[in-house]
């Protein structure tokens, strides 16, 4: 329990129900929150992070894709397609309903707020096909026009500090702010407060020189028009 308590070691699946049943929490707490420490659910590189992710307050992002938090479910599985050719529909169906698990978080009482910057190429590229991706343009847009999160397209000929991949920003009431970087398949979290300083530093660059709010919002809507019903 001390191993697994300290995150070095991964809870056995049995376990979280027998948790919900000895201790006074919420019910089925544990059983829902155990795909995201599950070590079928997520790649060592990227664990502790899906454990931070639904104890942040505040999501600062830059992306190059849409981010896992906000896909609708026709763009998700096509997306997790790409990086999986080989995969069956099976693999791809589980994959999706752990994605599905995490976007619980903007479901609660309390959902975290989110400042996306969105590079261009994450709106431009037809993910499944136009259909599919006008519908995640418009969930986007709807997300946007919300009060939980704001919206900033990256236009592609404006060269900035995030280049190599994905940027997030995770800020918590009682702890330290963290970073996280992206690539294809890797991931990187940071926590050294100078480092988490310089990340933060980029992605005020990122929001300075990307379209504004209101500006990313009427983009979004001509975009999702470039897009056949």
């Amino acid at each position: 329990m001390a191993n697994i308590e300290a995150a070095h070691r991964t809870p056995p699946p049995d376990l979280p129900p027998l948790l919900d049943t000895a201790l006074p929490a919420a019910a089925g707490f544990f059983t829902r929150f155990y795909p995201l420490v599950s070590n079928d659910s997520f790649p060592d590189w990227s664990r502790r992070y899906m454990t931070l992710e639904p104890l942040a307050n505040t999501h600062l992002k830059y992306s190059l894709s849409i981010p896992g938090l906000w896909q609708t479910e026709n763009y998700g599985r096509a997306f997790l397609r790409l990086g999986r050719p080989r995969a069956s529909e099976q693999e791809i169906q589980e994959h999706w309903n752990r994605r599905q698990a995490r976007q619980q978080i903007l479901l609660g009482p309390t959902p975290p707020f989110m400042w996306v910057v969105l590079d261009e190429t994450a709106i431009r590229r037809i993910v499944g096909d136009p259909v599919i991706t006008r519908e995640q343009i418009r969930h986007v847009i709807n997300i946007a026009q919300g009060t939980n999160a704001v919206v900033q397209i990256l236009p592609i000929d404006r060269p900035h500090g995030a280049m190599g991949g994905s940027l997030t920003l995770l800020h918590f009431d009682d702890a330290p702010r963290v970073a996280y970087l992206e690539g294809v398949k890797s991931g990187q979290l940071i926590e050294a407060p100078q480092q988490v300083t310089d990340m933060a530093l980029i992605y005020d660059t990122l929001r300075a020189v990307a379209l504004t709010p209101d500006e990313s919002l009427a983009w979004l809507h001509r975009a999702s028009e470039e897009h056949p019903e």
